[in-house]
Protein backbone atom coordinates (compact mmCIF):
# COMPACT_ATOMS: atom_id res chain seq x y z
CA UNK A 1 0.00 0.00 0.00
CA UNK A 2 1.40 3.39 -0.99
CA UNK A 3 1.65 5.99 1.79
CA UNK A 4 0.35 9.32 0.55
CA UNK A 5 2.68 12.28 0.95
CA UNK A 6 2.03 15.95 1.48
CA UNK A 7 3.73 18.20 -1.03
CA UNK A 8 4.57 21.86 -0.65
CA UNK A 9 4.35 24.13 -3.70
CA UNK A 10 5.35 27.79 -3.57
CA UNK A 11 4.60 30.54 -6.10
CA UNK A 12 7.09 33.39 -5.81
CA UNK A 13 5.98 35.31 -8.91
CA UNK A 14 3.15 35.43 -11.42
CA UNK A 15 4.54 33.12 -14.17
CA UNK A 16 5.14 30.34 -11.64
CA UNK A 17 1.40 29.95 -11.16
CA UNK A 18 0.93 28.75 -14.73
CA UNK A 19 3.89 26.44 -15.22
CA UNK A 20 3.53 24.80 -11.79
CA UNK A 21 -0.25 24.42 -12.03
CA UNK A 22 -0.08 21.18 -14.11
CA UNK A 23 2.09 19.61 -11.40
CA UNK A 24 -0.24 20.77 -8.61
CA UNK A 25 -3.25 19.25 -10.35
CA UNK A 26 -1.41 16.02 -11.26
CA UNK A 27 -0.25 15.50 -7.67
CA UNK A 28 -3.74 16.12 -6.31
CA UNK A 29 -5.31 13.84 -8.92
CA UNK A 30 -2.85 11.17 -7.75
CA UNK A 31 -4.25 11.45 -4.24
CA UNK A 32 -1.57 13.55 -2.56
CA UNK A 33 -2.15 16.49 -0.28
CA UNK A 34 -0.73 19.65 -1.85
CA UNK A 35 -0.44 22.87 0.14
CA UNK A 36 0.38 26.00 -1.83
CA UNK A 37 1.95 29.17 -0.50
CA UNK A 38 2.33 32.34 -2.56
CA UNK A 39 4.23 35.59 -2.36
CA UNK A 40 2.11 38.74 -2.85
CA UNK A 41 4.38 39.72 -5.74
CA UNK A 42 3.05 41.32 -8.94
CA UNK A 43 -0.23 39.49 -9.81
CA UNK A 44 0.56 36.14 -8.21
CA UNK A 45 -2.39 36.04 -5.82
CA UNK A 46 -4.91 37.30 -8.37
CA UNK A 47 -3.79 34.83 -11.03
CA UNK A 48 -3.89 31.96 -8.53
CA UNK A 49 -7.50 32.87 -7.76
CA UNK A 50 -8.33 33.15 -11.46
CA UNK A 51 -6.97 29.62 -12.00
CA UNK A 52 -8.99 28.24 -9.07
CA UNK A 53 -5.95 27.56 -6.89
CA UNK A 54 -6.26 28.12 -3.15
CA UNK A 55 -3.04 29.60 -1.77
CA UNK A 56 -1.77 30.84 1.57
CA UNK A 57 -0.22 34.30 1.14
CA UNK A 58 3.07 34.63 2.99
CA UNK A 59 5.52 37.53 2.97
CA UNK A 60 5.64 40.82 1.11
CA UNK A 61 6.42 41.65 -2.48
CA UNK A 62 7.18 44.19 -5.18
CA UNK A 63 10.23 45.53 -3.36
CA UNK A 64 12.45 48.03 -5.17
CA UNK A 65 16.19 48.19 -4.70
CA UNK A 66 18.60 45.38 -3.88
CA UNK A 67 18.70 45.85 -0.08
CA UNK A 68 14.89 45.75 0.16
CA UNK A 69 14.72 42.67 -2.08
CA UNK A 70 17.35 40.79 -0.07
CA UNK A 71 15.73 41.70 3.25
CA UNK A 72 12.28 40.83 1.91
CA UNK A 73 13.50 37.44 0.66
CA UNK A 74 15.19 36.55 3.96
CA UNK A 75 12.17 37.70 5.96
CA UNK A 76 9.88 35.59 3.81
CA UNK A 77 12.13 32.55 4.21
CA UNK A 78 11.79 32.89 8.00
CA UNK A 79 8.02 33.29 7.70
CA UNK A 80 7.83 30.18 5.51
CA UNK A 81 9.87 28.23 8.03
CA UNK A 82 7.44 29.22 10.79
CA UNK A 83 4.55 28.14 8.55
CA UNK A 84 6.25 24.78 7.96
CA UNK A 85 6.61 24.36 11.71
CA UNK A 86 2.84 24.59 12.06
CA UNK A 87 2.17 22.19 9.16
CA UNK A 88 4.68 19.48 9.94
CA UNK A 89 7.51 18.56 7.57
CA UNK A 90 6.57 18.10 3.89
CA UNK A 91 7.94 15.24 1.83
CA UNK A 92 8.89 17.54 -1.03
CA UNK A 93 9.00 21.18 -2.15
CA UNK A 94 8.17 21.95 -5.79
CA UNK A 95 8.94 25.54 -6.71
CA UNK A 96 11.01 28.10 -8.56
CA UNK A 97 11.23 30.12 -5.38
CA UNK A 98 14.41 31.34 -3.72
CA UNK A 99 12.78 32.13 -0.39
CA UNK A 100 11.02 28.75 -0.26
CA UNK A 101 14.24 26.99 -1.26
CA UNK A 102 16.05 28.74 1.61
CA UNK A 103 13.37 27.59 4.06
CA UNK A 104 13.52 24.07 2.62
CA UNK A 105 17.31 23.98 2.97
CA UNK A 106 17.15 24.97 6.64
CA UNK A 107 14.64 22.15 7.32
CA UNK A 108 16.35 19.49 5.15
CA UNK A 109 13.28 19.24 2.92
CA UNK A 110 13.98 17.64 -0.49
CA UNK A 111 13.20 20.02 -3.34
CA UNK A 112 12.50 20.09 -7.05
CA UNK A 113 13.23 23.49 -8.58
CA UNK A 114 13.02 25.15 -11.99
CA UNK A 115 15.24 27.73 -13.70
CA UNK A 116 15.33 29.07 -17.26
CA UNK A 117 17.45 32.24 -17.02
CA UNK A 118 21.14 31.53 -16.54
CA UNK A 119 21.90 35.01 -15.15
CA UNK A 120 19.31 34.72 -12.36
CA UNK A 121 20.48 34.10 -8.81
CA UNK A 122 20.94 30.33 -8.52
CA UNK A 123 22.63 29.54 -5.21
CA UNK A 124 19.54 29.15 -3.01
CA UNK A 125 17.72 27.08 -5.64
CA UNK A 126 20.69 24.80 -6.28
CA UNK A 127 21.62 24.42 -2.60
CA UNK A 128 18.16 23.12 -1.69
CA UNK A 129 17.34 21.21 -4.86
CA UNK A 130 17.75 17.50 -5.33
CA UNK A 131 16.86 18.26 -8.95
CA UNK A 132 16.98 21.62 -10.74
CA UNK A 133 15.04 21.31 -13.99
CA UNK A 134 16.06 23.50 -16.94
CA UNK A 135 15.01 23.66 -20.62
CA UNK A 136 17.37 21.66 -22.83
CA UNK A 137 18.39 24.81 -24.71
CA UNK A 138 20.51 25.59 -21.63
CA UNK A 139 22.35 22.28 -21.64
CA UNK A 140 25.45 23.78 -23.26
CA UNK A 141 25.48 27.01 -21.22
CA UNK A 142 28.19 27.58 -18.62
CA UNK A 143 26.62 27.09 -15.20
CA UNK A 144 27.92 27.45 -11.67
CA UNK A 145 29.40 24.26 -10.22
CA UNK A 146 26.63 23.93 -7.62
CA UNK A 147 23.98 24.37 -10.30
CA UNK A 148 25.48 21.84 -12.71
CA UNK A 149 25.60 19.28 -9.87
CA UNK A 150 21.79 19.08 -9.64
CA UNK A 151 20.78 20.21 -13.15
CA UNK A 152 18.57 18.05 -15.34
CA UNK A 153 17.24 19.12 -18.72
CA UNK A 154 13.82 18.65 -20.31
CA UNK A 155 12.85 19.17 -23.96
CA UNK A 156 10.99 22.35 -24.87
CA UNK A 157 10.49 25.53 -22.86
CA UNK A 158 8.91 25.78 -19.42
CA UNK A 159 5.94 27.39 -21.20
CA UNK A 160 5.39 24.12 -23.08
CA UNK A 161 4.61 22.50 -19.74
CA UNK A 162 1.20 24.19 -19.72
CA UNK A 163 0.64 25.57 -23.23
CA UNK A 164 0.90 22.20 -24.98
CA UNK A 165 -2.45 21.25 -23.41
CA UNK A 166 -4.07 24.71 -23.38
CA UNK A 167 -6.98 25.14 -25.78
CA UNK A 168 -7.44 28.52 -27.45
CA UNK A 169 -9.99 30.21 -29.66
CA UNK A 170 -8.25 33.09 -31.37
CA UNK A 171 -11.50 34.35 -32.92
CA UNK A 172 -13.44 34.23 -29.65
CA UNK A 173 -10.73 36.09 -27.74
CA UNK A 174 -10.46 38.82 -30.37
CA UNK A 175 -14.25 39.14 -30.33
CA UNK A 176 -14.22 39.45 -26.52
CA UNK A 177 -11.55 42.16 -26.83
CA UNK A 178 -13.63 43.99 -29.46
CA UNK A 179 -10.74 43.78 -31.92
CA UNK A 180 -11.72 43.90 -35.58
CA UNK A 181 -10.56 41.05 -37.82
CA UNK A 182 -8.61 43.54 -39.95
CA UNK A 183 -6.82 45.07 -36.96
CA UNK A 184 -3.22 44.20 -36.12
CA UNK A 185 -3.30 43.24 -32.44
CA UNK A 186 -0.20 43.75 -30.32
CA UNK A 187 -0.14 42.33 -26.81
CA UNK A 188 2.46 44.05 -24.68
CA UNK A 189 3.99 43.29 -21.30
CA UNK A 190 6.04 46.23 -19.98
CA UNK A 191 9.46 45.51 -18.47
CA UNK A 192 9.77 44.33 -14.88
CA UNK A 193 10.93 47.01 -12.50
CA UNK A 194 11.10 45.02 -9.24
CA UNK A 195 12.72 41.75 -10.39
CA UNK A 196 16.36 41.25 -9.40
CA UNK A 197 17.31 41.21 -13.11
CA UNK A 198 15.42 44.45 -13.93
CA UNK A 199 17.19 47.12 -15.96
CA UNK A 200 16.27 50.80 -15.83
CA UNK A 201 17.01 51.14 -19.56
CA UNK A 202 14.14 48.83 -20.53
CA UNK A 203 11.27 51.21 -19.70
CA UNK A 204 12.23 54.09 -22.09
CA UNK A 205 13.01 51.52 -24.80
CA UNK A 206 9.55 49.98 -24.30
CA UNK A 207 7.89 53.42 -24.53
CA UNK A 208 9.79 54.11 -27.76
CA UNK A 209 8.64 50.80 -29.23
CA UNK A 210 5.04 51.50 -28.22
CA UNK A 211 5.12 54.88 -29.96
CA UNK A 212 6.58 53.27 -33.07
CA UNK A 213 3.82 50.66 -33.21
CA UNK A 214 1.03 53.15 -32.61
CA UNK A 215 2.17 55.13 -35.65
CA UNK A 216 0.55 52.31 -37.67
CA UNK A 217 -3.16 53.11 -37.82
CA UNK A 218 -4.06 49.43 -38.04
CA UNK A 219 -2.33 48.61 -34.76
CA UNK A 220 -4.27 48.09 -31.54
CA UNK A 221 -2.22 47.48 -28.39
CA UNK A 222 -3.43 45.56 -25.34
CA UNK A 223 -1.10 46.24 -22.41
CA UNK A 224 -0.85 43.73 -19.57
CA UNK A 225 0.79 45.67 -16.70
CA UNK A 226 2.68 43.86 -13.96
CA UNK A 227 1.22 45.91 -11.11
CA UNK A 228 -1.26 48.67 -10.31
CA UNK A 229 1.59 51.19 -10.15
CA UNK A 230 2.78 50.17 -13.61
CA UNK A 231 -0.78 50.41 -14.97
CA UNK A 232 -0.91 54.00 -13.78
CA UNK A 233 2.41 54.76 -15.50
CA UNK A 234 1.20 53.26 -18.79
CA UNK A 235 -2.07 55.19 -18.61
CA UNK A 236 -0.17 58.44 -18.07
CA UNK A 237 2.07 57.74 -21.05
CA UNK A 238 -0.65 56.68 -23.53
CA UNK A 239 -3.95 58.01 -22.19
CA UNK A 240 -4.53 60.06 -25.34
CA UNK A 241 -4.54 57.09 -27.71
CA UNK A 242 -7.77 55.09 -28.00
CA UNK A 243 -5.90 52.25 -29.73
CA UNK A 244 -3.92 51.53 -26.56
CA UNK A 245 -5.95 49.66 -23.91
CA UNK A 246 -4.55 48.84 -20.48
CA UNK A 247 -6.00 45.72 -18.90
CA UNK A 248 -7.73 46.35 -15.57
CA UNK A 249 -8.43 42.76 -14.56
CA UNK A 250 -5.98 39.92 -14.14
CA UNK A 251 -6.43 37.17 -16.70
CA UNK A 252 -4.18 34.33 -17.86
CA UNK A 253 -2.00 35.86 -20.57
CA UNK A 254 -1.78 32.91 -23.00
CA UNK A 255 -5.27 33.42 -24.45
CA UNK A 256 -4.43 37.02 -25.30
CA UNK A 257 -1.03 36.05 -26.70
CA UNK A 258 -2.67 33.41 -28.91
CA UNK A 259 -5.02 36.08 -30.28
CA UNK A 260 -2.19 38.52 -31.06
CA UNK A 261 -0.29 39.24 -34.25
CA UNK A 262 2.78 40.44 -32.32
CA UNK A 263 4.01 40.48 -28.73
CA UNK A 264 6.03 43.43 -27.46
CA UNK A 265 7.64 42.04 -24.34
CA UNK A 266 9.80 43.35 -21.57
CA UNK A 267 11.40 39.93 -21.28
CA UNK A 268 10.47 36.65 -19.67
CA UNK A 269 7.44 34.43 -19.81
CA UNK A 270 5.20 36.24 -22.28
CA UNK A 271 8.01 36.29 -24.86
CA UNK A 272 8.40 32.52 -24.56
CA UNK A 273 4.62 31.96 -24.60
CA UNK A 274 4.53 33.82 -27.90
CA UNK A 275 7.36 31.66 -29.28
CA UNK A 276 5.52 28.47 -28.32
CA UNK A 277 2.28 29.75 -29.90
CA UNK A 278 3.88 31.01 -33.11
CA UNK A 279 3.46 34.73 -32.42
CA UNK A 280 6.47 36.91 -33.34
CA UNK A 281 8.13 38.83 -30.50
CA UNK A 282 9.84 42.17 -30.18
CA UNK A 283 11.81 42.18 -26.93
CA UNK A 284 12.97 45.36 -25.19
CA UNK A 285 14.76 43.53 -22.39
CA UNK A 286 18.07 45.31 -21.81
CA UNK A 287 19.61 43.14 -19.12
CA UNK A 288 22.03 40.30 -19.88
CA UNK A 289 20.31 38.50 -22.79
CA UNK A 290 18.91 35.08 -21.87
CA UNK A 291 20.42 32.25 -23.90
CA UNK A 292 16.92 30.96 -24.62
CA UNK A 293 15.90 34.30 -26.14
CA UNK A 294 19.09 34.36 -28.18
CA UNK A 295 18.11 30.94 -29.55
CA UNK A 296 14.61 32.20 -30.34
CA UNK A 297 16.16 35.15 -32.17
CA UNK A 298 18.27 32.75 -34.24
CA UNK A 299 15.08 30.83 -35.08
CA UNK A 300 13.48 34.06 -36.35
CA UNK A 301 10.88 34.13 -33.58
CA UNK A 302 12.26 37.07 -31.56
CA UNK A 303 13.77 40.41 -32.56
CA UNK A 304 15.69 42.57 -30.10
CA UNK A 305 14.82 46.27 -29.81
CA UNK A 306 17.52 47.84 -27.66
CA UNK A 307 19.64 50.18 -29.76
CA UNK A 308 19.00 52.84 -32.41
CA UNK A 309 19.99 50.45 -35.22
CA UNK A 310 17.38 47.93 -34.02
CA UNK A 311 14.67 50.55 -34.35
CA UNK A 312 15.91 51.69 -37.73
CA UNK A 313 15.71 48.09 -38.96
CA UNK A 314 12.08 47.54 -37.93
CA UNK A 315 11.02 50.97 -39.20
CA UNK A 316 12.11 49.86 -42.68
CA UNK A 317 10.20 46.57 -42.55
CA UNK A 318 6.52 45.57 -42.63
CA UNK A 319 4.98 44.36 -39.41
CA UNK A 320 5.80 40.66 -38.86
CA UNK A 321 3.36 37.83 -39.53
CA UNK A 322 2.53 34.77 -37.45
CA UNK A 323 4.75 31.69 -37.44
CA UNK A 324 4.35 27.95 -36.83
CA UNK A 325 4.21 27.03 -33.15
CA UNK A 326 7.23 25.69 -31.25
CA UNK A 327 6.34 22.23 -30.00
CA UNK A 328 4.54 20.37 -28.55
CA UNK A 329 7.01 18.67 -26.21
CA UNK A 330 4.86 16.30 -24.09
CA UNK A 331 7.93 14.30 -23.06
CA UNK A 332 9.17 17.29 -21.03
CA UNK A 333 6.28 17.27 -18.57
CA UNK A 334 6.40 13.49 -18.40
CA UNK A 335 10.11 13.51 -17.53
CA UNK A 336 9.44 15.93 -14.66
CA UNK A 337 6.51 13.87 -13.39
CA UNK A 338 8.60 10.71 -13.49
CA UNK A 339 11.38 12.44 -11.59
CA UNK A 340 8.99 13.63 -8.87
CA UNK A 341 7.42 10.17 -8.58
CA UNK A 342 10.88 8.67 -8.17
CA UNK A 343 11.79 11.19 -5.47
CA UNK A 344 8.61 10.37 -3.57
CA UNK A 345 9.74 6.78 -3.46
CA UNK A 346 7.40 5.01 -5.82
CA UNK A 347 5.57 5.30 -9.08
CA UNK A 348 2.66 3.35 -7.57
CA UNK A 349 -0.51 5.38 -7.25
CA UNK A 350 0.55 8.02 -9.80
CA UNK A 351 -1.71 8.58 -12.76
Amino acid sequence: MTTRKWIWVDFENTPQVLFLEPLVRWLRDSGHTVRVTAKPQSQTLALSAARGLDVTPIGGGDFRGLPAKVLGGLTRALQLRRWLGAQGPPDLLVSSSRSASTAAWTTATPAVAFLDYEYASQLSLAAAATTLWMPDLLEGVTLKRWTRRVARFFPGLKENLYLDEWRFSRDDTRRDLAVDDAAYLVVSRPPAVTAHYASERSWPVWVRAMNLLLEHTSVHVLVSPRSRHQAEEVNRAFSGNARCVVMKDVAPGPSHVAAADLVLGGGGTMNREAAVLGVPVWSVFTGPPPHIDECLAEEGRLRWLREDEDFRAVEAMPLPTRLPGRGPYPQGLQMIRDGIAEMLGSRDGFR
